[in-house]
């Protein structure tokens, strides 16, 4: 018999694996209630998530039955009474074998990247790189000693939650955020003694600290790194997709090992710790020295970031630059390399100015335009896609208007920069199933002319805009960046492929893509959504 959940009635958990682990009964007794869901005002958890938690359990007791159906074909009848029940799926079903975080690091790699479960879109539960945020913190990855959380947005009631499902949550937690909730300082301190904080507050008021990463740290000391998009909270997990990069474990190096060794191939370890450096938090000095002394052989992927301040060529720290460097060291592209388009997508659009040549043509597409052996220029000849919901997308999608949360884009603004229309592309993931939620997601890649090929691809926390990317190139190439933002960029040759394939890599190597690579325009009675 399976136990019963001991978070009770304040349990929030949505994975299907956990409904198979534990019982409910006051969603058991919920459910009996049908449409007429009554919920007291002091019950601790927030009618929506009641009833997703009930939409899942209904699917699982619907495949539950249509199991008992097939296993039961061959078999006497049983009694309309007994036919009419409802029972326990069998754990050792082959049809819903359960799979700890570590089959699927293996399942997904060698790119290991994965997307938000989206309990509402139950095609996304059975997806084999769609996680909850609590599978980052599965036994099966390693014994956890303590961890960071570097984010913008942070409930941190709901955080707790999670690492409670896998009994984490007394373990040594520091958390680094970009937004003050309310009374958020007020409840670590009277309710969580093992978690330390700090808000990040920035001089410039247009800047914020926005990147998505999570440091873990077994208790072999060896760590692993997670760049996602995600903020840290009910929302970014449920009902928005997300993306994350979860790197291999990376070991301890042996004692007396100097700490310059254990780089990556990408350089992964060095860039990450100057990132972290620009902190300046004694906080977070100890996550430094795991880092510092762990082996990131492994890594295969090159770390990209962004800090405030003004950056100049061959600096690491400035999407801009950083990319713009690595695209002309590692992107390889052998035919018509104008042909190869450019897209971009992003939950937030920023202020482009009044011409594509004023930003947008000059900085943006200057950068990601770049390949070996060619020469940056502020107008390339190269096309550039933007991937961003229209009104009836994100009207049309799960869960309504208020399913475009995520979505940040000024009404004002448009008006001032109605050129942009003509590069908007609209939303559309009928290939993941994940048409029907928003895209918090932040993605840019350089695609083949037959839409089946990728020449590279960067997920960040980056939006589309000056603050993440870096302003107008001023005096001294200098370019001046606002905010925090961090990501990881993939390059074939870093897995041993001339190009990433989308449609049948070789050795099960396809590469995970969240949107349909046939792109739809704008028409001509459409808008993007604003807020």
């Amino acid at each position: 018999m399976n136990k019963v959940c001991p978070q009770s009635e304040k349990c929030c958990e949505l994975n299907p694996d956990h409904f198979d682990e534990y019982k409910h009964p006051h969603l058991n007794d919920l459910l009996q209630q049908g449409d007429n869901l009554y919920l007291p005002d002091n019950f601790p958890q927030s009618r929506q998530v009641v009833m997703e938690q009930l939409s899942v359990l209904k699917t699982l007791r619907i495949d539950d039955i249509s199991t008992q159906k097939d296993a039961c074909k061959d078999e006497p009848s049983t009694s309309n009474a007994d036919s009419n029940k409802i029972t326990s799926r069998a754990v050792n079903s082959p049809k819903h074998q359960k799979y700890t975080m570590a089959d699927k690091m293996k399942s997904n790699y060698p790119y290991n990247l994965f997307f938000t479960t989206i309990p509402k879109l139950h095609d996304t539960l059975n997806q084999k790189n769609s996680i909850t945020f609590s599978d980052l913190l599965c036994p099966s990855l390693g014994e956890l000693k303590c961890s960071l959380q570097l984010n913008f947005l942070v409930e941190i009631e709901w955080l707790i939650e999670q690492y409670k499902v896998h009994n984490v949550h007394t373990k040594p937690l520091t958390v680094v955020y970009g937004w003050d909730l309310p009374d958020m300082t007020d409840y670590i301190q009277k309710f969580l003694p093992n978690v330390k904080h700090h808000l990040m507050k920035l001089k410039n008021p247009m800047g914020h600290h926005h990147c998505k990463i999570g440091v873990y740290v077994y208790t072999d000391n060896s760590i692993r790194i997670v760049v996602s998009t995600a903020n840290l909270y009910y929302e970014d997990w449920n009902h928005y997709n997300n993306g994350l990069w979860v790197s291999p474990r990376c070991p301890q190096l042996p004692r007396n090992t100097p700490c310059d060794k254990g780089e990556s191939p990408t350089g992964f370890k060095s860039t990450l710790l100057k990132y972290l450096k620009t902190y300046k938090l004694y906080l977070i000095k100890d996550f430094m020295r795991y880092i510092s002394n762990a082996d990131f052989s492994s890594v295969n992927v090159f770390f990209v970031a962004s800090t405030p301040g003004t950056h100049y060529p061959n600096g690491t720290k400035c999407h801009f630059y950083r990319t713009l460097n690595l695209l002309s060291s590692h992107c390889k592209i052998d035919s018509d390399p104008d042909s190869w388009e450019v897209n971009v997508q992003a939950s937030s659009l920023g202020s482009f100015g009044k011409r594509p040549i004023d930003w947008l043509q000059s900085v943006l597409l200057r950068s990601l335009a770049c390949r070996q052996n060619y020469s940056p220029i502020p107008d390339p000849q190269v096309n550039i896609n933007i991937i961003y919901p229209t009104v009836d997308d994100a009207v049309s999608c799960y869960f309504g208007e208020d399913g475009a949360g995520c979505l940040h884009y000024q009404k004002d603004l448009h008006k001032k920069q109605l050129w942009l229309q003509t590069y908007l592309r609209k939303w559309c993931a009928d290939s993941s199933s994940r048409t029907k939620a928003m895209p918090h997601i932040k993605t840019y890649c350089r695609i083949s002319p037959c839409k089946s090929k990728l020449a590279w691809f960067l997920l960040t926390s980056s939006n589309i805009s000056r603050a993440g990317w870096g302003s107008g190139i001023g005096k001294n190439e200098g370019v001046c960046v606002r905010s925090y933002e961090a990501g990881v960029m993939f390059f074939p040759s870093f897995f041993n492929q001339e190009y990433f394939e989308l449609i049948n890599g070789e050795n099960n190597a396809t590469f995970p893509f969240m949107y349909d690579t046939v792109l739809k325009n704008y028409a001509p009675d459409d808008s993007p959504w604003t807020d």
